[in-house]
């Protein structure tokens, strides 16, 4: 079994995916996710070599777009603050570097703090807890065996989920 917590922005907060040897038994686990609480929209079933495996795991291909741009502007945007508020306060103590060209140093910490902050928000937005569901889902799909994905919205059904399909997996 494997979880994923994604970045915020999202309306599935977090997902579990669980590897079946079996159609039977991951049906029985979706069940068993539904009996517990789970709406059945929020479950996903992945067949072994299943072509729409990717929109199983990743419903939300808009909504990852969108936490990608509002992360991107939000952070550049913050970064061109701090750049300008550091260069504005390094020019009202006047260093020596700073005040033989105080327009110099606005433009390099303006440009240089709000570049480290879009590259920051590159990181955050690569979603690695997305990648390792992914992958382990394809490995399952791969290898003939079936998958169950659970995308929950709330920490309770996150709870309910983690616990239901560790029941399922011990049953086997």
């Amino acid at each position: 079994m494997y979880e994923c917590d994604a970045a915020l922005g999202e309306h599935y907060t977090y997902r579990f995916s669980a590897e079946f040897d079996s159609q039977v038994a991951a049906y029985r686990a979706a069940e068993s996710l539904k009996v517990a609480g789970i709406p059945l929209e929020q479950i996903r079933v992945v067949r072994p070599t299943d072509p729409g495996m990717a929109h199983e795991v990743e419903p939300q291909v808009q909504g990852v777009a969108w936490v990608l741009v509002k992360k991107h502007v939000m952070l550049g945007l913050l970064g061109l603050m701090v750049g300008l508020a550091i260069a504005a306060m390094l020019v009202t103590i006047g260093l020596a570097v700073v005040r033989s060209s105080p327009m110099m140093t606005f433009i390099a910490l303006g440009f240089t703090y709000p570049l480290v902050a879009v590259l920051l928000a590159g990181a955050v937005t690569l979603r690695p807890d997305h990648g390792l569901l992914i992958e382990k889902t394809r490995t399952t799909a791969d290898s003939d065996c079936w998958g169950v994905v659970a995308h929950c919205s709330t920490r309770g059904q996150r709870q309910l989920a983690k616990i239901t399909l560790d029941r399922c997996l011990q049953a086997l």
